[in-house]
């Protein structure tokens, strides 16, 4: 096993020094190792967020700053996922996301915009381009689509 992650991270050292790496790089290493904002882990640790028990730290009453709780039943239940990651998961990391506004500000805009079925369309494409690359290419902007 400690072989293994050896030779991914000289992999990965490699690819860094030729300027290839992207932050799904990191997502194959141990949460602790990776340093870099990966849409995989936004969406587990979205997924935990959502899914773990209401005890302890919740979401505040009341909108988002950023927008409005959509009207639909299902557009709800995903902007309050996306509310308490915000309220409980994202305080505790760093910054990293590469494009402004950042994914979860994104992602609760859309879906006060567009509702469950577009934004969430919106919301996954979102999160796989949320590479540095990508974002070099956008000029680090990309605003949801009115």
């Amino acid at each position: 096993m400690r072989e293994r992650r050896s030779e991914r991270q000289r992999r990965r050292q490699a690819r860094r020094e030729r300027g290839q790496e992207s932050c799904v790089d990191g997502a194959l290493d141990s949460c602790l190792m990776c340093r870099q904002c990966c849409p995989e882990m936004w969406l587990a640790s979205l997924a935990l967020a959502f899914l773990a028990p209401r005890a302890g730290v919740a979401a505040e009453p009341g909108d988002d700053h950023a927008a409005p709780r959509p009207a639909g039943r299902v557009a709800g239940a995903m902007y309050e996922a996306v509310r308490r990651y915000r309220v409980t998961v994202s305080p505790g990391r760093p910054a990293c996301c590469p494009y402004t506004p950042s994914c979860s500000t994104y992602a609760v805009k859309a879906l006060a915009r567009h509702g469950a079925l577009r934004g969430g369309r919106l919301i996954v494409g979102r999160l796989l381009r949320c590479r540095p690359e990508a974002a070099r290419r956008r000029g680090f902007r990309d605003p949801v689509p009115s």
